[in-house]
């Protein structure tokens, strides 16, 4: 049975009841533009040129919203940084959510305040589940240079990294300018399409760190490819992955899980759009034909939900159902979407996958992956900075 079978089958057992307020009525495929929230990034190209109009999707309640940063980094030295062409922030507008418009369409989750919210809480659950630590790979204590790609709202490099080496010149890339406008004055930011075939951004570096990149570029190994050379004699690569398959060791979750269902076809929707979300369970394979060498993986289990009975394990599932929560509705946008899965039957699934994330009797869990490889001072040398 196909996975939009699946959905439909869901769907119809589980009856119908009336919408959730926070899905928005619009669902069809009409983009417009949007502009991104107040930040200054620097920018690498543009070719794009729209009129935007100013409005802000989903407002959290919260006191305080999307600055939920901005009392610690009006503390932190401003880093040297220019302005962008306006184009940066003219975001595409779908299904309800706001994605980035450089490069349009290359990324099929969104970039809005929901999904920063979610890279927020999903910032907090890794620093749970590792004890606090920021990265597996052995940089040494005085790095000179890191690079996080795929940056997001920049937590890990502004909040993490820079601060705890400050003797590294930090640099965030990614397709959407949603970074704070103050930053340590180590980091620097870019938006920047980091599978186009030129590296922008100089060499020598002591860590390449991607975060939940793995299963979404479209082409892992050119980017390992581009980033060899890039990387310092001794230096590393490391990947920070959660592999979306929902597990289960006990027989409590039936064959006909929700969220199972709902993230099988996820994976596959993300397929049509050149991703391949289960790359992530092999990238100790991937590092080794990029030529790393000390390859190491360590993975973790994170209980979903609270059913877990050490205290520890209770909050890792907390922190996974908050995460859980606020990407039902990006995944099941585009992605499910380019299944065919009508917008009625996605709200819908999405209704029982929410409901299913309150049942404590069912102990399901996903797999973390860190997995980290090092240059081996032989090899091809490295380009000059």
């Amino acid at each position: 049975m196909s996975h939009a079978a699946r959905v439909h089958e869901v769907v119809a057992d589980g009856g119908l009841d009336s919408l959730d307020d926070d899905w928005d009525a619009d669902d069809g495929s009409l983009s417009r533009a949007s502009t991104a929230p107040d930040n200054e990034t620097v920018f690498t190209a543009s070719e794009h040129g729209y009129e935007t109009d100013e409005f802000d999707l989903y407002p959290l309640e919260e006191a305080g919203g999307d600055d939920g940063r901005s009392e610690l980094s009006w503390q932190l030295s401003c880093a040297e940084s220019t302005s962008v062409s306006p184009s940066v922030f003219e975001d595409e507008v779908a299904h309800g959510r706001r994605y980035h418009g450089y490069r349009k369409g290359r990324y099929p989750l969104p970039n809005d305040r929901r999904e920063q919210q979610r890279e927020e809480a999903n910032h907090a659950m890794m620093l749970e589940l590792t004890g606090g630590h920021l990265l597996y790979a052995d940089i040494g204590e005085f790095p000179q240079k890191i690079i996080d790609i795929g940056t997001g709202t920049g937590s890990w490099a502004i909040d993490g990294v820079a601060d705890l080496y400050p003797s590294a010149s930090v640099i965030g890339t990614d397709l959407s300018a949603i970074q704070p406008k103050w930053v340590p004055v180590n980091v620097r930011m870019f938006v920047d399409d980091c599978e186009e075939p030129d590296w922008l951004h100089g060499s020598g570096y002591d860590l390449v760190h991607f975060r939940g990149m793995a299963g979404v570029l479209r082409d892992l190994d050119g980017v390992l490819a581009k980033a060899y050379p890039r990387v310092k004699n001794g230096g590393w690569v490391e990947f920070q992955e959660v592999i979306p398959q929902i597990l289960c060791d006990d027989g409590t979750m039936g064959p006909d899980d929700p969220l199972r269902i709902f993230y099988d076809a996820a994976v596959q929707g993300l397929r049509t759009f050149g991703c391949d979300p289960m790359r992530t369970a092999n990238l100790e394979e991937t590092l080794d034909r990029a030529g790393f060498t000390n390859i190491r993986c360590v993975t973790k289990k994170i209980p979903i939900s609270t059913w877990a009975r050490e205290r520890h394990l209770k909050t890792l599932g907390l922190f996974m159902k908050a995460v859980m929560l606020d990407s039902l509705d990006g995944l099941a946008a585009k992605p499910l979407a380019a299944l065919g899965v009508s917008p009625h039957e996605r709200r819908e699934l999405v209704r029982h996958v929410r409901r299913s994330l309150e049942d404590r009797s069912v102990h399901r869990y996903v797999n973390c992956c860190f997995c980290y490889g090092q240059k081996k001072e032989q090899h091809v040398p490295e380009l000059e900075s």
